[in-house]
């Protein structure tokens, strides 16, 4: 009896132990490999990527788990271990990076995580929405000297960067380049409405050097026909403080319903497409008159003052008397002044009226007696003879020391008029004295007087 007693208890202790041996069994069972993945499938030599795996525990106990990372199936560059609470999950995250361009296959625990393709440039999208897209483009082990060449993923947008060639003057740098179709959403201060026609912005960052970079920007020509310009019309500016800078800009392709523009930009900085304009007006003028050989050179100065934010070419018409007489061209900074100077000879006296272009008018008057041949003593050509004000009533001309001309000639037959008239002064005087010796000695016979006493 107490043998089958024991034979019992002994049965009942191996199922307990069996029974403990299988929820073990059973809890390690329960954690199974869930997924695995990567950040980024392009990256730039160097650049991080994040692999990310995760397991699942579903048992009633928690249990241990070990992730192994590896690329190319062969190459191990991490292992993980964790634990995992039961009916609960765990998430790891490990970072690698390439040093050569090329194509890794990434997997955890024999399970693929992603393929990844290494490059020496790239360009990325980093975010979008209606009014603005930001592009993000980085580059490892590019040449310093050269530039590196950026194509920017494809967009349907109305106003999108295409293709951008940048030179940094290093092997390793990172920019960013965000478009904007709102002016609204631009940082900075753009010119205003009344001043420029912009189709689009495209304003770049970066905290590493820049030489020179060459952009392609497409446009939809739905764009070109709400702003009324036309296609060789359109123009890109990079901002230079408060002004803006035309760079030299071409048409690099048209198609159906877009047309793609080329411009070379000089500094990293904010990128404005469309048309700017300058606004010229000319203020201060004055007129002057300056004795010549033969007359009067009416000579007419002012200040330009171009209030646009780019600069601009005033061309400048000099009107007497409502007759264009000269014609000269004159290039105003953004923001700027600049001074011009027209000049117009007359030979004639009379009333002129003097401007420039539809400017206010300078009358001025001009004598008789200040044109026609230069008189000895009077003032030299060229040398200052009046100054005008908004109305000048009369200008002084000839000797500007206030003489009066000699009524005698300088000369008569060569011969100095001072000479000439010394010499007849003394013959007359001689011609006195003799006729009244005459007068004196004779008696009408021409004998001697009574009184004569011979010796």
């Amino acid at each position: 009896m107490q043998r089958g007693h024991r034979v019992i208890a002994f049965g009942v202790v191996v199922l307990l132990v069996a029974s403990a041996f299988a929820s073990v069994a059973a809890a390690d069972s329960a954690i199974g490999f869930r997924k695995a993945d990567v950040s980024a499938t392009t990256v730039t030599v160097g650049e991080n990527i994040t692999v990310g795996a995760e397991a699942v525990n579903v048992g009633d106990s928690q249990g241990g788990y070990t992730f192994e990372f590896e690329y190319d199936r062969t190459i191990a560059f991490d292992e993980i271990r964790v634990t995992i609470p039961a009916n609960s999950d765990r998430r790891v995250t490990s970072n690698i990076s390439f040093d050569e361009p090329g194509t890794y296959r990434i997997s955890v625990n024999d399970k693929k995580a992603g393929i990844v393709t290494v490059q020496r440039a790239r360009a990325r999208v980093a975010s979008a929405n209606e009014s603005q897209r930001r592009i993000d483009v980085r580059a490892n082990g590019v040449s310093a000297t050269e530039s590196t060449d950026f194509d920017i993923p494809s967009s349907n947008r109305t106003f999108a960067l295409r293709n951008w060639t940048t030179t940094t003057g290093q092997s390793a740098f990172q920019q960013h380049l965000t478009e904007y179709t709102d002016r609204s959403a631009v940082p900075g201060t753009l010119p205003a409405p009344d001043q420029s026609t912009l189709l689009g912005v495209v304003d770049f960052e970066s905290e590493d050097g820049v030489e020179e970079s060459t952009m392609r920007i497409a446009v939809n020509d739905s764009v070109l026909a709400n702003s009324t310009l036309e296609r060789d019309e359109v123009t890109v500016y990079q901002r230079s403080g408060t002004t803006w800078e035309p760079l030299s800009t071409r048409v690099a392709s048209e198609a159906a319903t877009r047309t793609v523009y080329e411009a070379t930009a000089t500094r990293g900085t904010t990128y404005a497409v469309g048309r700017m304009n300058a606004s010229i007006s000319i203020e201060n003028t004055s007129v002057q008159t300056s004795r010549t050989q033969s007359g009067q050179l009416l000579i007419l100065t002012g200040e330009l003052r171009n209030s646009g934010p780019v600069p601009g070419a005033f061309l400048g018409a000099l009107r007497v008397n409502g007759d264009a007489v000269n014609q000269t061209s004159v290039m105003v900074p953004a923001n700027g002044t600049t001074a011009i100077s027209l000049s117009h000879e007359v030979t004639e006296a009379g009333t002129y009226s003097v401007r420039v272009n539809s400017s206010e008018r300078t009358t001025i008057i001009i004598a008789d007696s200040q044109v026609g041949p230069s008189e000895p003593g009077g003032s030299p050509p060229g040398s200052p003879a009046g100054t005008g004000a908004s109305t000048v009533t009369d200008t002084s001309a000839g000797d500007d020391s206030g003489s009066f001309e000699n009524p005698l000639p300088s000369t008569v037959f060569g011969i100095n008029t001072l000479y000439l008239v010394g010499g007849v002064a003394i013959a007359l005087g001689a011609f006195v004295v003799i006729f009244l010796l005459l007068r004196r000695g004779g008696d009408g016979g021409g004998g001697r007087p009574d009184t004569f006493d011979p010796f």
